[in-house]
């Protein structure tokens, strides 16, 4: 068995199952907040929603046995958001600064940075900054602090 520079052997790659990335997950307290900025804000797709999903195997997945969610699938151009509220256990609040270890943001590209910030701003959203040129101006990234202090990053590219 041969082992990647990495350290992983090349039989535990899954590269060749991997059919695409499918979503990215988010536990949330206020839901409701959060899902109207992601349908109503950015416009994804309500794909569907669940009250009090407590199926034993749920806990199981999770690794938090008698889990009690509300859930939803939001989704758009093929990318998805998954939020999760737990009603049992409770989950905790840990704030995170762009440096810290783990999930920092989510981004949507967008075809306009400036415009999207003022619509975005306008409508009461706090924003870390207006959007800024970057990469010898390929990239015009802006930072939203959204539902949950989760971060949210718009960014327009050029070629």
């Amino acid at each position: 068995m041969t082992q990647s520079k990495s350290g992983l052997e090349a039989s535990a790659s899954v590269r060749d199952l991997v059919i695409r990335p499918h979503h990215t997950a988010l536990s949330v307290e206020d839901f409701e907040a959060a899902r109207n900025f992601f349908t109503e804000a950015v416009g994804m797709r309500l794909e569907s929603e669940m009250d009090h999903r407590d199926e034993s195997n749920l806990g199981i997945i999770v690794g938090l046995p008698g889990a009690v969610i509300r859930w939803a699938l939001l989704e758009m151009g093929g990318y998805r958001i998954e939020l999760f509220k737990y009603y049992n256990p409770k989950g905790l609040r840990h704030p995170m600064r762009q440096c810290d270890i783990g999930l920092t943001h989510i981004c949507f590209q967008v075809s306009d940075a400036n415009e999207t910030h003022r619509r975005l701003a306008t409508a009461g959203y706090k924003t870390i900054s207006a959007p800024q040129s970057l990469r010898g101006g390929r990239s015009k990234p802006f930072y939203l602090i959204g539902p949950e202090e989760i971060i949210i990053e718009f960014l327009e590219l050029h070629s």
